[in-house]
C-alpha cells in the first residue's frame, strides 16, 4: 500500500529576487568605476564609503567559498582522494551513478545558528530544492522489528502515555518472537520513539489478536485526548475512531470479520483529510482496502498503539513510511558515513579558522551549525538520473549547478557555484524493468531500430516504449505524449509482428491490450491501440500475461485469475471471444503462462501449477486445446515459483518448442515438444543454481531465444548474481556457461536475436544491474551469435 506524495515548496520568488539583487551588487563596482572616470576625483570619498559598506555587508553574510566533486562514492568522508576534478572546477558525472559534492562555507561574526540545504538547477533553468530521495530504490521506511528480542528496554523503545512497562513483554516463538502488549484494568497507549528526516504518511503493523480483544494504530496524534485510531476488533469490524477533547466517536467502520489467532497486516496512510486503510490476512488473497474523507487535515504525528482495557495483542512489526519520488536529481544515502559525521578541513578556499561541518546522509537539511567567524565543510551524496518521474529525461551535456541556502531559505553568496556536466554511458537505459516472466524485447525493426518496454521509475509506473537507432548505444522514449494510461506494470507480455508490437498487460484489476507501430510500419513510432480492456478477473496471486499473433492477425492472449489461467482470442477486426478457462476441472491453482506461435498457427502454451508442477499443451487454430502433458514436478510451491518457466522458444526448422524451467534446487532443465506434441526426455541446461524472484518479480532470472537450430540461454547465478550465457547446438548438449556480466548485481534479463547488427547476428539483451526493484540500472549488451 503506497501513500501519495506531498512535495513541500520551501523557497519561492523571494529567493530568486534575492539572487537577482546579489548579481546586481556584483555589477555595481564595475559601473561605479566607470562613473569615476567621468566624474573625476570629487567622487573618490563617496566611492570609499560605498566600497566599505559593501565589504561590511559581505562580512555579515554566510558565504559558500569553495567546492569539489568526488567521483569515488565509497571513499571515507574525509579522505583526500577519489576526486573527479580539482577544487572549484566543474566535473563530468555519469547518469544514474552517485557522486559526492563537498562545499566550503564561511560564517560571519555573531552569526546565528544555521541549518543548510541544497538547491539545484538544470541547464541554467529555475532553482529547485534538492530533495532527499534514495537511489536506486527510493525507500523511506523505518521498521521497528519485534520478531526478535530488543536490545533496549520497552521504556526506551516506547513512550508509555497510559499503562506501564509491565504491559510490554517480549515472547519467544520458535526461532523468533514477538512483543506481547496487554492492557489490564485501564487502556494501554504507547508512542514509538524514533527519528526520521522525512514526514511519515503511512503506519503499518503486523499483529495477532486473541479472541475478544481490540487493538489500534494511533495516527494524527496531538495528545491523549485528541487523536485518531485505526482499530481492529477481533472477529468484527475495522474502524476509525476519532477522539476529541476526551470524547470518542466511530467515524468510519467496515465489518470485515477481523481474523483472530493469526498474524495480520494492517496499514493506514493519509493525505490531507483523506485516509486509506488496507487489511491483509492471507498471502494469496488480496485483502480489502478502504478510503474515507475525515473532513479535516490529519496532523503529522508519531506512530503508536492503543489497547482498551482487558485487551491484548502480539506485535511483530511497526513500520513508518514516507512518500517517495524519483526526481531528476536528489540527495541519496551513503554507506561511507553516517548523517552528521564531522568533516575535516580538505578544501583550500577559506583562511578563517576551521570548525567541523558534517556529512549529509539521505537528508535534505544539515545539522545545526553556529561557529561564528569560522569556516566549515559539508559533503552531500547526490545522483543525477537518466529517466525520472513523469518520464523526464536528462541527456548527455546537460549541466547541473548547486548552491546552499540558509535557515531562512535564502541562498548563500557564492564565490564558486558548484557545477557538473552529465554523461549518459553507452548502452544505458536507466528506468525500471517491467516485472514479467515473458518477453518485453528488445524488438528489432527491419531497419535495425531497437525497441524495449519499460517504466521511467519505480515511483511512476507508466509504460514507455524506448528506442535505439544506433544499435543499443543510446535510448530515448518515442511517442511519450500518447503512451498508455494504465500503470501497474507487472504482468506484461509482448510480441513483434509485421511492424507492430502487440502487448497484453494484466494489472491488479484488469487486463489490457496495447499495440505500438515500429519503424517498419506505415505510421512509425506511434501508439496505435492503448488501454483496450478485455477482462477484469479476480486478482491472481501474481499478475501474468502473454500474447501470440496468428498469421491472419488474430491475437491470442492468456492471463490469470485467483486460481486459474484463461485465454481469449481477438479477431482480425478487433472483437474478443469469450474467455476459456484452462484446466477448469483440475483442483490445482495455475499460473506462469508463456506462449509462442508455431507452424500452421498452432499456439504453444506452457504453465505452472502452484503445487510445483509444469504443464504443456497447444491452442489449435479452431480454438481447441490439446490434452495437457506433464513437463516436470519439483519447481517449488511458493508464490515466487509461479513464473518458473522461461519464455518459450520455437525452432522453425524442426517444428519444435523448447520448454526450459527451473527446479526448486535452482537448476535449469529443458524438454522439447515436437510437431507431433510428444515431449523429449529432460536435459539439464546448467548445474549452476539460478536465481528466482531476485527483485520481487516471481520469475526465473533467465532468458531463452532461438537462433537457427540453436537455443541460447542467459541466466543469473544464484548467490553471486553474475550473468552467464550457454547454448545448445541442435540436439546436442549444452555448452559450458561463459561469464558475460561480473561485478554487478544482475536481477533481470530479457533479450532477442538481433540479426541486423553491423558485426553480424547477436543476442541483444537488456539487464538490470542492481536496482533491487528501483530504477536507473538497466543496460543493453550483446553476445555474438555468428561465431557459434
Amino acid at each position: 500500500m503506497t501513500g501519495s506524495g506531498k512535495d513541500a515548496i520551501r523557497r519561492g520568488p523571494a529567493a530568486l529576487h534575492s539572487e537577482a539583487k546579489r548579481q546586481a551588487s556584483r555589477l555595481f563596482p564595475v559601473l561605479l568605476g566607470a562613473s569615476l572616470v567621468l566624474a573625476g576625483c570629487d567622487a573618490a570619498e563617496d566611492t570609499a564609503v560605498a566600497t566599505a559598506d559593501q565589504a561590511a555587508t559581505a562580512a555579515a553574510e554566510f558565504r559558500q567559498t569553495a567546492y569539489r566533486v568526488r567521483a569515488d562514492f565509497a571513499a571515507p568522508l574525509n579522505a583526500d582522494s577519489g576526486w573527479a576534478a580539482d577544487s572549484n572546477t566543474p566535473a563530468v558525472v555519469r547518469a544514474d551513478h552517485p557522486f559526492r559534492l563537498r562545499l566550503e562555507v564561511e560564517a560571519p561574526e555573531d552569526a546565528a545558528a544555521q541549518q543548510f540545504q541544497l538547491e539545484f538547477r538544470r541547464n541554467e533553468g529555475n532553482w529547485e530544492p534538492l530533495a532527499a530521495e534514495d537511489f536506486p530504490y527510493p525507500v523511506k521506511e523505518l521498521a521497528l522489528n519485534f520478531s526478535r528480542e530488543q536490545d533496549t528496554s520497552p521504556a526506551e523503545t516506547w513512550n508509555l502515555i497510559a499503562g506501564d512497562a509491565s504491559a510490554l513483554v517480549w515472547q519467544q516463538e520458535g526461532d523468533s518472537g514477538f512483543l506481547r502488549m496487554t492492557a489490564h484494568k485501564g487502556p494501554l497507549l504507547a508512542l514509538a520513539q524514533y527519528h526520521t528526516h522525512w514526514e511519515p504518511i503511512e503506519f503499518k503493523a503486523v499483529m495477532r489478536l486473541p479472541e475478544s480483544s481490540t487493538a489500534g494504530i494511533l495516527f494524527g496524534y496531538r495528545d491523549p485526548d485528541n487523536h485518531y485510531r485505526l482499530e481492529l476488533e477481533g472477529g468484527g469490524a475495522l474502524r476509525v475512531v476519532q477522539r476529541r477533547n476526551g470524547s470518542e466517536a466511530v467515524v468510519q467502520s467496515e465489518d470485515v470479520g477481523v481474523k483472530t489467532g493469526q498474524w495480520l497486516e494492517v496499514a493506514v496512510d493519509w493525505e490531507g483529510s483523506e485516509v486509506s486503510v488496507a487489511y491483509e490476512w492471507d498471502p494469496y488473497i488480496q485483502g480489502p482496502e478502504f478510503t474515507w474523507d475525515l473532513g479535516e487535515t490529519i496532523d503529522e504525528s508519531p506512530a503508536g498503539l492503543y489497547l482498551p482495557a482487558n485487551s491484548a495483542a502480539d506485535l511483530r512489526l511497526l513500520e513508518v513510511s514516507g512518500a517517495t519520488h524519483t526526481p531528476r536529481a536528489s540527495i541519496v544515502s551513503s554507506s561511507a558515513f553516517a548523517h552528521g559525521d564531522e568533516t575535516t578541513n580538505l578544501l583550500p578556499g577559506s583562511e578563517l579558522p576551521f570548525a567541523a561541518g558534517a556529512g549529509i546522509n539521505y537528508a535534505d537539511t544539515s545539522p545545526s551549525w553556529s561557529a561564528s567567524g569560522n569556516h566549515s565543510e559539508w559533503e552531500f551524496p547526490i545522483v543525477v538520473r537518466y529517466f525520472s518521474d513523469h518520464a523526464n529525461i536528462n541527456e548527455t551535456g546537460d549541466t547541473f549547478e548547486f548552491r546552499m541556502t540558509g535557515s531562512d531559505g535564502e541562498p548563500l553568496a557564492s564565490a564558486h557555484l558548484a557545477r557538473v556536466t552529465l554523461e549518459v554511458p553507452e548502452g544505458h537505459l536507466g528506468g525500471t524493468f517491467v516485472e514479467t516472466p515473458t518477453r518485453i524485447g528488445p524488438w528489432e525493426a527491419e531497419n535495425g531500430d531497437l525497441y524495449f518496454i519499460m517504466e521511467p521509475s519505480e515511483t511512476d509506473n507508466v509504460m514507455m516504449m524506448v528506442k535505439s537507432t544506433d544499435g543499443g548505444i543510446s535510448w530515448l522514449e518515442v511517442d511519450g505524449a500518447n503512451r498508455p494510461g494504465t500503470g501497474d506494470l507487472e504482468g506484461v507480455g509482448s510480441v513483434h509482428v509485421d511492424g507492430s508490437i502487440h502487448i497484453l498487460h494484466q494489472t491488479s484489476d484488469h487486463v489490457f491490450y496495447h499495440r505500438f507501430r515500429t519503424a517498419d510500419s506505415a505510421e512509425p513510432d506511434s501508439w496505435e491501440i492503448r488501454d483496450e480492456r478485455l477482462a477484469s478477473p479476480v486478482e491472481p496471486p501474481v499478475q501474468v500475461a502473454d500474447i501470440a499473433v496468428r498469421s491472419d492477425g488474430s491475437v491470442v492472449g492468456v492471463y490469470g485469475n485467483l486460481h486459474k489461467i484463461l485465454y481469449r482470442v481477438r479477431s482480425p477486426d478487433g472483437e474478443w471471444s469469450e474467455e476459456t478457462v484452462v484446466d477448469p476441472d483440475d483442483d490445482r491453482d495455475l499460473s506462469g503462462p508463456v506462449l509462442v506461435r508455431g507452424r500452421d498457427d498452432v499456439v504453444h502454451l506452457a504453465y505452472t501449477g502452484l503445487d510445483g508442477t509444469a504443464w504443456y499443451r497447444s491452442i489449435l487454430p479452431n480454438g481447441d486445446l490439446t490434452p495437457r502433458q506433464a513437463v516436470a514436478a519439483g519447481l517449488g510451491t511458493e508464490v515466487q515459483d509461479a513464473g518458473g518457466i522461461l519464455p518459450l522458444v520455437y525452432l522453425t526448422d524442426s517444428d519444435a518448442v523448447s520448454i526450459i524451467y527451473r527446479l526448486d534446487n535452482g537448476e535449469l532443465w529443458e524438454r522439447r515438444a515436437g510437431g507431433d506434441g510428444k515431449l523429449t526426455e529432460a536435459v539439464r541446461v546448467t548445474d549452476r543454481a539460478v536465481v528466482r524472484n531476485a527483485a520481487d518479480a516471481e520469475q526465473v532470472g533467465a532468458d531463452a531465444i532461438a537462433y537457427g537450430a540453436d537455443v541460447h540461454v542467459l541466466f543469473i547465478e544464484e548467490g553471486t548474481n553474475r550473468l552467464f550465457h550457454t547454448w545448445r547446438d541442435g540436439d546436442g548438449g549444452w555448452s559450458e556457461p561463459s561469464l558475460e556480466v561480473d561485478g554487478e548485481t544482475v536481477l533481470w534479463v530479457r533479450g532477442m536475436a538481433i540479426k541486423q547488427s553491423a558485426e553480424g547476428a547477436v543476442y541483444g539483451y537488456v539487464y538490470d544491474g542492481g536496482s533491487f526493484g528501483g530504477s536507473g540500472m538497466n543496460r543493453y549488451a550483446e553476445v555474438p551469435l555468428t561465431a557459434r
